[in-house]
C-alpha cells in the first residue's frame, strides 16, 4: 500500500462510513472498531480537520473523545512519576514493570470507555474517538486495547469506537503502529 496516504481523503472516508454505514462498522469481525491510520507527525492537524467535518453532524451523532495520552499521564501520576521511572530502570526480579505499565493504562481506558457510553442520548447515534495512543508505545499499543475492550463482557457498545492510529497503512489489515511495531488488525475496519 502507498505509505503516502493522503489523510483529508481517509477522514474523508471515515466520515462517509459513519454516515453511509454506521451499523455496518466492524460488522464482518463482530467488532464495532474502525482504525483510521494517520501520519504519526500529524495528529494534531488531523483531530482539527477531524473536528471540523464532525461539527456539522452533531446533530444526529455524539462524538465522545477519549484523549489516551492525558489518561496516560493520570495514571503514572498516581504512582508517582518518580516510581515508575525507578520500576522501569530497575525491576524487581521476575517483573515486568513495562507489561504491567501497559496493562494498567489499557485498563484506565477500558473504564474511561465504559464511563463514555453511559448517560445514552436516545435521538443522537454514540460515536466514541480514541486519540492520543503514541503515548502508550512501548507499553501497549492499539491492538491491545481494542482486544481488550472487544473480550469485556463489561462494556457494551452502543455506537463505534473509532480509534486514530499513528503510523503506516501497510496491507488492508495490517499498520505499522508509530512505524516502528507492526500490527494486524483482525476485529473491526482499518482505513
Amino acid at each position: 500500500m502507498n505509505a503516502k496516504v493522503d489523510w483529508h481523503q481517509t477522514l474523508r472516508q471515515a466520515i462517509e462510513r459513519l454516515t453511509m454505514n454506521f451499523n455496518q462498522i466492524g460488522r464482518k469481525t463482530g467488532a464495532q472498531f474502525l482504525g483510521i491510520v494517520i501520519p504519526s507527525d500529524s495528529e494534531y492537524d488531523v483531530l482539527k480537520e477531524w473536528r471540523t467535518l464532525t461539527e456539522s453532524l452533531c446533530s444526529e451523532y455524539d462524538f465522545r473523545e477519549i484523549d489516551v495520552a492525558e489518561l496516560a499521564v493520570e495514571e503514572v501520576e498516581k504512582y508517582g512519576v518518580e516510581n515508575v521511572v525507578a520500576l522501569l530502570e530497575e525491576p524487581m526480579p521476575g517483573s515486568n514493570p513495562e507489561s504491567e505499565l501497559g496493562q494498567l493504562w489499557i485498563t484506565a481506558i477500558s473504564n474511561k470507555v465504559k464511563e463514555k457510553f453511559q448517560n445514552i442520548v436516545k435521538d443522537k447515534k454514540i460515536v466514541m474517538v480514541m486519540f492520543g495512543l503514541a503515548a502508550l508505545y512501548p507499553a501497549t499499543g492499539p491492538r491491545a486495547i481494542m482486544q481488550t475492550l472487544w473480550n469485556s463482557q463489561q462494556i457494551s457498545f452502543d455506537g463505534p469506537i473509532l480509534v486514530f492510529i499513528p503510523g503506516t497503512l501497510l496491507e488492508s489489515r495490517v499498520y505499522s503502529f508509530l512505524d516502528v511495531k507492526k500490527e494486524f488488525m483482525y476485529r473491526g475496519d482499518l482505513l
